[in-house]
């Protein structure tokens, strides 16, 4: 038989194997191999086929876990859950990579997906923040061992939204108070707030309730130090105006 004729025989093979997986999706043939394997699964995922793109790739990757292949077959496995909503599962997948492989090729690549994909799960301000605060811990940990990489800036981007997200949330938790007259309960989240979030979009509001707050409760000296505070950093901010105002007619 010549080579041709092999390759041929090979080939047509090879093109009922991919038949065979896309009429019959939930079965994938034993007799694979992994070179194999990694090319259908890639071809599902190509396909945005991503539950047999993943059947695929995981029996490739527990074939032959050494293959050149693996790191990529490992990244369009979380890409796949990621693709399917299941961020959860997505992040397992891609930190599974990044930290068996933190000197691969990808390791940056999955390590901002992970990143992603607990974004993703970040909910409302008003909401337990426990995946907002896994996001900041990726997307920080993507800043800090890939200083270097294209994905730095954009995860740094992601820090600064998610941890305005939590500054929000322990404004919402002083307004609680405040609105109830526990101003004492209202300073303590808002000076945990300043202290903790300092920068953070929601900084104007918060000192602004401050101020009330400590105006309230007689606290004159704390009152006058945040005033001081919030128009000489943001004199240009509807709370810098309000809190003159205020300041005005208490004299008065």
């Amino acid at each position: 038989m010549s080579a041709w004729i092999a390759l041929g025989i090979r080939g047509a093979a090879f093109s009922a194997l991919v038949l065979a997986v896309a009429a019959c999706p939930k079965e994938l043939p034993r007799d694979a191999t992994p070179d194999e394997l990694y090319q259908l699964g890639r071809q599902e995922f190509e396909r945005r086929s991503y539950g047999n793109a993943i059947e695929a790739l995981q029996r490739f990757i527990f074939q032959d876990p050494g293959h050149t292949k693996t790191d990529s077959a490992q990244y369009m496995i979380g890409e796949s859950y990621y693709q399917q909503r299941q961020f959860i599962t997505a992040a397992s997948e891609f930190l599974r990579l990044a930290q068996n492989r933190p000197a691969g090729a990808l390791a940056d690549d999955s390590r901002y997906r992970a990143c992603e994909s607990y974004y993703q799960l970040s909910p409302r301000p008003e909401l337990d923040q426990e995946f907002t605060q896994e996001a900041i811990d990726q997307c920080r940990s993507v800043v800090l061992l890939y200083p270097s990489s294209p994905y730095a800036a954009k995860a740094n981007e992601r820090i600064g939204e998610l941890v305005d997200k939590l500054a929000r949330k322990q404004y919402l938790n002083a307004l609680y108070y405040y609105k109830r007259k526990a101003y004492d309960s209202a300073i303590v989240y808002l000076e945990y707030l300043l202290v903790t979030y300092g920068g953070s979009t929601v900084e104007p509001e918060a000192m602004l309730t401050l101020y009330e707050s400590y105006t309230r409760v007689g606290y004159a000296e704390d009152a006058a130090e945040i005033k001081t505070r919030l128009i000489r950093e943001y004199p240009d901010s509807r709370q810098a105006r309000d809190v003159e105002k205020k300041a005005s007619s208490e004299a008065e």
